[in-house]
């Protein structure tokens, strides 16, 4: 089991539309998907759930002798699964800080091994005890950047970060998203953002609305519109992921 956390310290970059579009590539590469969703605010558990597993408390996920099955459900899509969030796991960051352990996250992981090919963490914005526990967890760690000066300062920080919990650097991937290379400060912004960098980003994702409209046919894009050129650019975005990882069955 490959686990793949996508985290941006900035919100607004589009993190959960990534997610979703990347559990549904997976889906059809034929791999078994559970899609965790971290956030408070629940967007993965909008798109994905179908609100039929009982409500899973915060302070559930400090109980290691819990049976994670039963909060997780099935989704629209064959083999891909979500554990969803619900409102009480605004609470999750302090209990996980006053908590002995700083395991929880992988421990429920190693309980779900023998069950799936891959997780995704929707993990919330910021750096807080939650992410810093998808980070120790993931295989990977997806960050999706916006070609903004914003931005790319929030990677800077982010940066100071995972040298802070002794992350390994080759664990992380930048990648762009939302790009209009008909604007001069995103071709600045990636032009700059390559300069500082010992390796190009994953890849990039292009700027259209068919990504917003998610939040209403609760479609992944590269389900409703397979040969539109943003699906494309997720496909790549997937594949370049499977290469990394050497993501098998």
């Amino acid at each position: 089991m490959k686990v793949v956390a996508v985290h941006s310290q900035k919100g607004g970059v589009g993190k959960t539309s990534i997610t979703l579009n990347l559990a549904h590539e997976a889906m059809t590469y034929g791999f078994e998907t559970l899609v965790i969703d971290l956030d408070a605010q629940g967007s993965a558990t909008f798109l994905l759930g179908q609100g039929n597993a009982p409500k899973l408390r915060a302070k559930d996920w400090l109980n290691d002798q819990i049976d994670w099955n039963q909060f997780i459900e099935a989704t629209p899509y064959d083999g891909v699964f979500i554990l969803p969030a619900r409102k009480g796991l605004r609470k999750l960051d302090r209990l996980m800080s006053d908590a002995v352990s700083d395991k929880h996250l992988k421990q429920l992981l190693r309980s779900l091994k023998s069950q799936f090919d891959l997780v995704l963490l929707d993990c919330p914005p910021g750096i807080n005890t939650v992410t810093e526990q998808a980070y120790r967890a993931a295989n990977l760690v997806l960050v999706p950047l916006t070609p903004t000066p914003l931005c790319l300062q929030s990677y800077a920080d982010l940066a100071d970060f995972t040298r802070d919990i002794k992350t390994d650097p080759n664990r992380i991937a930048p990648f762009f998203n939302r790009v209009n290379q008909r604007l001069a400060l995103h071709r600045q912004c990636l032009k700059t953002f390559a300069a500082g960098q010992d390796s190009p980003p994953l890849g990039w994702v292009r700027s259209t609305t068919l990504m917003e409209q998610m939040a209403v046919n609760k479609r992944a894009v590269t389900d409703s519109h397979p040969e539109h050129p943003v699906a494309r650019d997720l496909s790549e975005l997937w594949k370049a992921i499977v290469r990394r990882l050497d993501l098998h069955h």
